[in-house]
């Protein structure tokens, strides 16, 4: 399903494993055309076909933007430069390597998902001609649309946002956290391997200056922004590492300290559901992992 958000731009839910409303990607359709991340390879078909309907070949696309490589964002790239002939792809330059040989990638994902990760379908490397990295502070006109890429590297050391500047847009990639309709309390983007707490810290200080007037957020949807938003999700995060580590004090066990942040997000966001979906769970559960492994590297260096 695509759906236009103001003038040129669009929201596509990528129907990501089957599930409305999970993983959004967005297309800019001005003098030039940018497609910002593109969901998992399994949903290629459901990407082309929502560009398609709007009366839009994907061979006139000129710029596929990856805000970062886990797979629900950059899953798809590699197969859609097939179809996106002339597409330049811009990525953060720690995340080039990566999309030019997915093998440590998919190996990583294989390890953390299990069978689970077939689901998310065959990542096709992008040849080398076709992917660029780009600097912090690089602008790229779209036309009436200018692009601006800030490295945020909390998240995953490999992450950018990129503001528009024209209609004040800012796409979040996953600096900020999820939230899901049919469980709708935000989940803190604490993912495994490289979450650092302080630095996601930083990048919401730092996106929080820009002013920018609406959040194009992939977990899922658009979001108005304001100086109070960003508040609460720094608010989340510091609620968050205090919850999982007193949970890791009294328990080692992942699945058990999922079940109970999976009750505490539900008590915190007044939500009543006899039952977490099983892809929002999936999503508790990394931030979990994620939060567990900072916390363990502190005491590491401690």
């Amino acid at each position: 399903m695509i759906m236009q958000v103001q003038d040129s731009a669009y929201l596509i839910d990528t129907m990501a494993l089957g599930i409305r409303n999970f993983v959004a990607a967005y297309l800019l359709v001005d003098e030039k055309v940018a497609v910002i991340d593109t969901g998992y390879a399994s949903s290629l078909n459901v990407l082309l076909s929502d560009i398609r309907s709007i009366s839009l070949d994907p061979s006139t696309i000129d710029y596929v933007i990856i805000t970062h490589v886990h797979l629900d964002h950059a899953g798809a790239a590699g197969a859609l430069i097939k179809n996106a002939i002339n597409a330049k792809v811009l990525a953060h330059p720690r995340g080039v390597k990566h999309l030019i040989d997915p093998t440590r990638l998919i190996s990583s994902v294989k390890e953390l998902y299990g069978q689970e990760a077939a689901r998310f379908g065959k990542v096709d490397p992008i040849p080398p001609e076709r992917i660029y990295g780009v600097e912090d502070g690089t602008c790229v006109s779209l036309g009436s649309m200018r692009l601006k890429f800030i490295y945020t590297q909390g998240h995953a050391p490999h992450h950018l946002c990129v503001y528009e500047e024209t209609n004040s847009f800012l796409f979040t990639g996953d600096a900020v956290s999820g939230a899901y309709p049919s469980f709708p309390v935000f989940v803190p983007p604490s993912v495994p391997p490289s979450f650092d707490f302080i630095g996601l810290i930083d990048d919401l200080k730092l996106l929080m200056r820009l002013g920018s007037r609406l959040l194009m957020t992939p977990h899922f949807g658009i979001r108005e922004a304001s100086k109070n938003v960003f508040e609460e999700e720094i608010s989340l995060l510091n609620w968050w590492k205090d919850f999982i580590s007193s949970e890791k004090e009294n328990c080692s066990d992942v699945e058990l300290i999922t079940d109970a942040a999976c009750k505490a997000l539900a008590k915190k966001f007044s939500v009543d559901v006899k039952e977490v979906p099983d892809y929002v769970r999936m999503s508790i559960r990394l931030a979990v992992e994620g939060m567990l492994g900072y916390l363990e590297r502190l005491t590491t260096k401690s």
